[in-house]
């Protein structure tokens, strides 16, 4: 079995993604490995009838918004994390959530992240991040359900 030094712990920052943020800090220190959060933004899409069949709604503005909040919750995850003994690193990438991830597990050990753990039509709506990157993964996915 390969060591475990590196674990890649992506967020939303939903409390879905904080349990398994806090899963893998304390995982981190019993094994002495590091953790890298990332946060994938993805641009949101608005379809409407406002301007055609299709309009992007999410204006530059919106967007550069967006990310500093993301950054912001990023930092402040990142310090947090930090505090309790572990070395923590924080990335925020853009693109779709799971390619992302994926090409990330590359550099990584395992991956621990959350899942809504959705069922029925929400999920066939929504799609599940988590499947896709336990499918396309490069190391070991450790899941972490919602409590909620």
């Amino acid at each position: 079995m390969t060591a475990i030094k590196n674990i890649l712990c992506p967020t939303d920052f939903s409390p879905c993604s904080e349990a398994a943020v806090s899963y893998a800090v304390d995982l981190a220190a019993r094994l002495g490995a590091s953790v890298k959060l990332v946060h994938v933004f993805q641009v949101p899409i608005y379809v409407g009838w406002e301007d055609g069949p299709a309009a992007l709604a999410a204006t530059t503005q919106f967007l550069d918004e967006s990310r500093k909040r993301a950054t912001a919750l990023l930092d402040a995850l990142r310090a947090k994390c930090a505090a309790r003994g572990v070395t923590v690193s924080a990335q925020q990438v853009d693109g779709l959530p799971h390619a992302q991830i994926g090409e990330l597990s590359q550099q990584a050990d395992l991956i621990i992240m959350g899942t809504h753990g959705r069922t029925g039509v929400s999920h066939l709506m929504l799609g599940s991040v988590a499947e896709r990157v336990v499918r396309t993964a490069k190391c070991p996915v450790m899941t972490v359900p919602s409590r909620a």
